[in-house]
């Protein structure tokens, strides 16, 4: 006789419900965490593309000094910021 199998289970990543705080220039980025979006928010980026998704969460979610900051960022710098975002909400690029 053999023994039930057991329940495979899928690793789920991590829910960060803190937000992200980034300084830029002295002015202060909060964004949500990306593994932790309001309804409203996903609802709005739902049928977007990636970049579309990203921008139209940046601009729903940034007071207007916030997003002039960024929009004067270097690039490298700004690529930084979205990295260290993903990195805060539990999320990776995975391994190539």
């Amino acid at each position: 006789m053999t023994s039930p199998a057991a329940p495979i289970k899928i690793a789920q990543p991590a829910v960060v419900k803190d937000d992200f705080t980034y300084t830029v220039d002295g002015a202060t980025i909060v964004l949500p965490s990306l593994s932790y979006l309001k309804p409203g928010l996903v609802r709005r980026i739902r049928r977007l593309g990636d970049v579309d998704a990203m921008y139209t969460l940046l601009e729903l979610s940034l007071a207007p000094e916030a997003l002039a900051a960024l929009d004067e960022m270097d690039p490298d710098a700004y690529h930084q910021l979205l990295e260290a975002w993903r990195a805060h909400s539990g999320l990776s690029l995975g391994e190539s």
